[in-house]
Order: C-alpha cells, then sequence, then structure tokens
C-alpha cells in the first residue's frame, strides 16, 4: 500500500514538473484575462456606466499639452492599418528567413484579433466617449479597442516566438511600454473608455496565449520542428 501511494506521488510530482508551466500559463495568461474581459463585457452590455471611468478620462483630459496631443496622434496613426500592416510584413518576412512556422503564428495571431474586434464591436455597439472633442475622431464602437488589441496581440505574439531566446526580457519590457503608451493614448484622445483599452488587451492576451498553449501542446512551435 505505502508503495502504490509512493508511486502515484511520484508519478503526480513528474506531471506537475511536465505540465507545471502549461497550466500556469492557461491560468495566467488565458482564464484570467477572460474572467477580466466577461467581468467588464457584462456590465457593457447591461449599459450599466463605471463610475469610475468619467472623473479618470477627465483627470487623463486636464493634462493635455500640445506634445501630448502630437504623441496620442502618433501613436494612434501608428496602430492604424497603413501603420501596422508595413510593420507585420517586415516581421512576418525576417521571422519567415529563421522559422516559417513563426511566420504562420504570427500571422494567425493578427489576423484572429481583427476577426475578434469586428465581431465584439457589432455585439457591444457601445457609443464612443463625449466627454470632449476627440483628437481624431472615430466613426465605429467604442468596445472593445482595436488599437489596445493588436498592441497586444502584436506583443504578446512576438513575446511567445523570442521566448527562448536572449531577446524575451527586452520584448516583454519593451512591449509592455508600449501597450500601455498605446492605451494611454486612446484614452487621452477621448475615443475610448478605460475599460475599452483594458478589455481589448486583455482579448489580444488571451488570444495568443491560447493559441499558444494549444500549438506548445501539439509541438507545432517546438524548437525542434
Amino acid at each position: 500500500m505505502v508503495s502504490l501511494l509512493h508511486s502515484y506521488a511520484q508519478r503526480l510530482q513528474l506531471f506537475f514538473r511536465n505540465a507545471g508551466w502549461s497550466l500556469l500559463t492557461l491560468l495566467v495568461g488565458v482564464l484570467l484575462p477572460l474572467v477580466g474581459v466577461v467581468t467588464i463585457a457584462t456590465d457593457v452590455a447591461q449599459k450599466d456606466p463605471f463610475s469610475f471611468e468619467k472623473p479618470l478620462m477627465l483627470a487623463v483630459h486636464a493634462q493635455a499639452a500640445p506634445p501630448l496631443d502630437r504623441l496620442a496622434a502618433s501613436l494612434t496613426a501608428f496602430g492604424n492599418t497603413p501603420g501596422m500592416l508595413p510593420v507585420t510584413l517586415i516581421l512576418a518576412v525576417c521571422f519567415y528567413r529563421l522559422r516559417p512556422r513563426l511566420t504562420y503564428f504570427l500571422l494567425v495571431c493578427l489576423a484572429g484579433s481583427v476577426l475578434f474586434h469586428a465581431v465584439l464591436k457589432d455585439v457591444f455597439d457601445r457609443p464612443r466617449p463625449t466627454f470632449w472633442p476627440p483628437l481624431v475622431p472615430e466613426a465605429d464602437f467604442s468596445f472593445p479597442s482595436g488599437h489596445a488589441m493588436f498592441a497586444t496581440t502584436l506583443v504578446a505574439a512576438l513575446a511567445v516566438m523570442l521566448w527562448p531566446t536572449r531577446w524575451r526580457a527586452a520584448t516583454v519590457l519593451l512591449g509592455t511600454a508600449y501597450v500601455l503608451s498605446m492605451m494611454w493614448a486612446r484614452v487621452y484622445s477621448g475615443v475610448h473608455y478605460p475599460t475599452d483599452v483594458l478589455a481589448g488587451a486583455l482579448v489580444g492576451l488571451a488570444w495568443v496565449m491560447a493559441l499558444n498553449w494549444f500549438l506548445k501542446g501539439h509541438r507545432w512551435l517546438s524548437p525542434q520542428q
């Protein structure tokens, strides 16, 4: 009986040793972001305003200045299709020369983000904020932020692909700064609520990490492949 329990304990220890990081990725990278998105989306669907958003947005707008206007407008322009498309093509070519599967992974991540963005916009049809005239007017709905979603998707995909290399720390640090800057720019510009940019970032993160978790399970992104 003791030997049998010891055998089961060894198997359980081996399981967590082999699958521990995978389970942690699933929990932190996928499940927790999805819980956050569902929490925000539930109130958005019920048309319940978040009490903290207006004071927070007005506090951000109170810091408005011409240099910040130019920075927010530049980040917005970079996050639009004309800005993102050349970056995507350059990255796709560079990674294809290293390992074609990395390029496929990047393109699937970004394509999925585009799809999620389009569907969620139509489902929730949240109006844009009207607290002040926006820097760059937008014609579509507010929730979730496509700029925040695309930025997070790109950064998360790059972090996944570069994780085995010495560039992973720089990718995570610089990428996080870029995502936070994009989130700030969209709120500062007056075209998104804070929960729009937060939900967009969480959707992008959950999508990339879920795809990575699935493909890692099938060794699709394994360095040996």
